[in-house]
């Protein structure tokens, strides 16, 4: 069990309340950006799957851009087998 700063802490995280941009929860855009960041150069596109899981629409830093705020946790990792639709509750 988490002690009561740390559960806090995370509280905060969790709402996008967080006081340090390291601490909140990246929104889809930022994910995306750095998905690009880490592929390059490489010649194999991007597979970005996080925005099947976008939680609300938020404003963009990009000017006239839509973004979306994510769920924590709401996706697994990518080549896992959850992300695959592998695991033990594929096809429901």
């Amino acid at each position: 069990m988490k002690d009561p700063k740390a559960q806090e802490r995370e509280d905060q995280r969790l709402e996008g309340k967080a006081s340090k941009d390291s601490d909140k929860v990246p929104t889809y855009q930022e994910l995306l950006d750095d998905a690009l960041e880490q592929t390059f150069p490489a010649s194999d596109p991007i597979s970005p799957s996080a925005a099947m899981h976008a939680e609300e629409q938020a404003e963009s830093a990009r000017q006239g851009e839509t973004d979306w705020k994510l769920k924590p946790g709401g996706t697994a990792p990518a080549g896992s087998d959850a992300a695959s639709g592998s695991g033990t509750n594929a096809g429901r």
